[in-house]
């Protein structure tokens, strides 16, 4: 279990410290994908990600970080909806967890469940009902770690590369 989750952040002066973190999540994710699309230079992943994180919380997003032993471990990014959703039932609209992302030696530790909690609880704070997050095609274990916490799938997202 982490020793410290941080309140929710809002300033992007912190984001340069979760770029290790995001490198082994894309990392991961071209392991586990079946979609071979994905950008192939982590540097140039990490500095896409870092600028939308940036216009992310400059539109309201907030993002909890997780220590242990003065070593972050973990963090997760929740965006806020302004509007109530055209789709689905909720009192505000639905925020989502862009982002959720343990160091792969302290995954099932407790760090995912715990920054989870930490992220819904930030949505409860203000006045939301409900939560969504993608799963990358091909992360089984994502997947369950998120039907485990009470998360049913709801839609798909398909992609296709298009022919020039």
């Amino acid at each position: 279990m982490p020793e410290h989750i941080s309140a929710p952040r809002t300033d992007p002066a912190g984001l340069d410290e979760l770029e290790p973190l995001w490198k082994q999540l894309h990392t991961h994710h071209r392991e586990v994908s079946g979609y071979r699309a994905l950008v192939e230079d982590l540097g140039v992943s990490w500095e896409r990600r870092r600028g939308w994180y940036r216009r992310l919380l400059d539109e309201g997003a907030a993002y909890l970080t997780a220590t242990d032993n003065g070593h972050l471990v973990g963090y997760v990014m929740v965006t806020f909806a302004t509007e109530p959703d055209d789709t689905f039932e909720s009192a505000r609209g639905i925020p989502e967890l862009v982002s959720l992302v343990v160091a792969e030696r302290h995954r099932s530790g407790g760090v995912g469940r715990v920054l989870l909690r930490g992220a819904e609880q930030v949505a409860r704070d203000r006045g939301f009902d409900a939560m969504k997050i993608a799963v990358m095609a091909g992360n089984a274990r994502a997947q369950h770690f998120y039907e485990t916490a009470g998360y049913q799938v709801a839609e798909l997202v398909l992609y296709r590369r298009l022919d020039g």
